[in-house]
């Protein structure tokens, strides 16, 4: 039987991928919470090894109360915390970079490996069940071969979620999952940057029915931590697994996210300590369908705004391959 070089490149990816699942699956089989809280606490001082237990496993212990006022204060807090808009986030970011890798079904798959396992770890929150059951769907209807529909996905889930938790209409974190669900689907920009400021915009209003404050630069602090954070979380997550097996390298690689932390530090003091960026609002239903109304109308200008764009790409591409016929003539 004669292999061509298209079936044997297919077969070491499926091997590869098999084995890239298993080594996940026997990771979070075997390691524990505590033990990965303790190789970041041994690698890193204080006030770095908080930050990065907090952002990686949701553990707060590691923070003082004066600081985790500041985290909530810069309204950076949700970073440090496993929470159900921070799951959806992760989720989409790891299936988008592994697509262009595998494919975009086999990243669905492993995305769905490396998550569950993730939670086996840091525990099944209902709020992060609830996250996981909105990005299900919209992704199931991929693996299917289907265009995802907004509207009746976020019907399905919510009916879901309403039927397994009946009181979920009623909590903060259900709103603010869903409303970062919404943010990361429709998101104009592919950027992390366009994408975490466009989030952050449709949980706002949420923080301010429920809490009766809305940060004022909340969107621009997580513009000037988001890109740290994703690298702060790969190399973390990689830093923390090799220094269960080897310490001396795991805390090698731990200490080349110390300036990264070191500056989300300094970030949060900085910004935690401006009083006037919480201004309290009587927000109502009224307000909040407006603002999202508002948000509605600028996404759909977009759509209009990138059409025409590339309409007029495609006309003036079209104009230039055509032969005049003052040339046509000579």
């Amino acid at each position: 039987m004669r292999w061509g070089y298209k079936t044997l490149a297919l077969s070491k990816e499926r091997v590869g991928l098999g084995l890239g699942i298993l080594l996940v699956l026997l990771m979070y089989r075997f390691v524990k919470k505590d033990s990965l809280i303790y190789v970041v606490n041994q690698s890193l001082p204080g006030m770095e090894a908080g930050l990065l237990n907090g952002m990686l496993w949701g553990d707060k212990t590691g923070f003082s109360k004066d600081f985790y006022n500041q985290l909530k204060n810069s309204g950076l807090v949700h970073l440090v915390v496993v929470s159900g808009s921070n799951i959806i986030l992760v989720f989409k970011g790891l299936v988008e970079k592994l697509a262009k890798l595998i494919g975009r079904k086999k990243a669905i798959g492993l995305g769905f490996v490396v998550v569950l396992g993730y939670l086996d770890i840091v525990g099944w929150e209902v709020p992060v069940v609830r996250a996981m059951i909105l990005v299900s769907v919209m992704y199931w209807a991929q693996i299917l071969g289907r265009k995802y529909n907004l509207v009746r996905g976020l019907i399905l889930s919510v009916l879901i979620i309403v039927l397994a938790w009946p009181g979920s209409l009623g909590e903060v974190s259900f709103w603010l999952s869903f409303m970062a669900f919404i943010g990361v689907v429709t998101s104009p920009g592919k950027g992390v940057l366009a994408l975490s400021f466009w989030v952050s915009l449709w949980i706002s209003p949420i923080m301010g029915l429920f809490f009766g404050k809305i940060n004022l630069v909340g969107p621009i602090s997580n513009l000037l931590v988001i890109l740290v954070v994703e690298t702060i979380t790969i190399v973390g997550f990689g830093g923390t697994f090799l220094g269960l097996i080897v310490p001396v390298l795991g805390k090698m690689v731990l200490w080349s996210i110390w300036p990264l932390l070191k500056y989300f530090a300094i970030v949060v003091e900085m910004v935690g300590n401006w009083g006037w960026v919480n201004v309290e609002v009587k927000f109502n239903y009224l307000i909040l369908l407006g603002w999202y109304m508002i948000l509605i109308y600028l996404r759909m200008k977009f759509n209009s705004a990138t059409i025409f764009y590339r309409a007029g790409n495609h006309r003036n591409i079209h104009s230039e391959a055509a032969p005049s016929k003052k040339h046509c003539l000579h």
